[in-house]
């Protein structure tokens, strides 16, 4: 009989893995959109997470262990509603340490693991961020609707639409280089318009 917790531990899992789980029989293959999101969404993010893995303190345990069973529970999530593949990737990896330091009793966790410098946060800019930029948009659109005619046309059409001069100049029926100076005259209008606006 074992008494090293430890050695028994060893003994069950080589029990384990010698009988064939109906588990094992249970597994399927990942589709391939899942195969596709995993490669594009969450693989380029795998050098991030062992960097930061090798920062942090795994007894008992390694980067490519994590790594593997990261990789394990993607091929059994539901990627549809995963909306940011990084984020997600150092979620799982953070709550595997935890687990296996769990399962090894260390108590080391009540410290910070230093997320915060992998920027794992969602990369959206938040709603505040959103309303004024939306806003910004709207002063913009009113301030080139305030253009005189013709440079309200060429400018709309050179910025807006990405049309060339040539073919603004062409529907116009005016010369590139009169394009050119509505472009000018309208983008100098709406930096003046800005620094009176601030």
């Amino acid at each position: 009989m074992l008494t090293d917790p430890s050695l028994q531990q060893c003994a069950q899992r080589q029990e384990q893995e010698q009988e064939p789980s109906a588990q094992a029989a249970e597994l399927s293959v990942p589709d391939d959109t899942l195969l596709q999101w995993i490669a594009q969404d969450v693989m380029p993010h795998e050098a991030a997470v062992r960097r930061w893995l090798n920062k942090t303190p795994l007894p008992g345990f390694t980067p490519d262990d994590i790594v593997q069973e990261c990789y394990a529970r993607f091929c059994a999530a539901s990627y549809q509603n995963i909306e940011n593949g990084r984020a997600f990737f150092f979620s799982c990896a953070r709550n595997l340490v935890i687990e296996y330091a769990r399962r090894s009793k260390i108590t080391f966790l009540n410290t910070d693991l230093g997320l915060e410098a992998y920027n794992v946060a969602d990369n959206r800019p938040d709603p505040e961020q959103n309303l004024a930029a939306r806003q910004q948009l709207d002063w913009l659109k009113e301030q080139m609707m305030t253009l005189p005619s013709p440079c309200k046309d060429v400018f709309i059409l050179r910025k807006i639409y990405n049309y060339s001069h040539a073919y603004i100049a062409q529907t116009l029926g005016i010369s590139q280089r009169a394009v050119e100076r509505y472009i000018s005259r309208g983008l100098q209008k709406l930096i003046e318009a800005g620094n009176k606006n601030e």
